[in-house]
């Protein structure tokens, strides 16, 4: 029989560890890590100076404040990547995700109800967001 180098005390043949002690004392904690660390961020409101009223080239951004917008983000209803809300001013804006490291997301109103998915104007009128005279205006696309 050949001899080997593995002394059969977890050391491989270079006689380093195999693994620390931690991680055989506490083998779910690097998989918890890792985990954690594997979650996307939450989205975070980063204004856009294209969507500034009377100084950007986009569509305006009725949002007044970022603490305004990060909480219209927080609440609002998703459709795939975008997110719908509705200002205290009673304007729908959209959210648009930048992919940016931080999760950012900049806003704009909806200038056409038509581009607003039905599946939101829904969720809308169910939360009371919207009344039932609205939702069907703007599923005609109206404004």
């Amino acid at each position: 029989m050949a001899a080997t180098n593995d002394s059969g005390l977890g050391h491989g043949s270079s006689g380093s560890p195999q693994t620390t002690l931690e991680e055989s004392t506490y083998p779910n904690k690097q998989k918890a890590n890792e985990a954690e660390l594997s979650k996307p961020l939450p989205p975070k409101y980063d204004p856009s100076p294209k969507h500034i009223p009377d100084r950007g080239w986009g569509t305006d951004n009725p949002i007044k404040t970022e603490a305004e917008g990060q909480r219209l983000l927080d609440t609002g209803i998703r459709d795939g990547k975008q997110i719908y809300n509705i200002t205290d001013e009673g304007k729908i804006v959209k959210f648009q995700p930048d992919n940016t490291p931080n999760n950012g997301y900049h806003s704009y109103e909806v200038s056409k109800p038509r581009d607003i998915p039905v599946s939101v104007l829904k969720s809308m009128f169910d939360k009371g967001l919207i009344s039932h005279a609205e939702y069907v205006k703007f599923r005609k696309g109206k404004k």
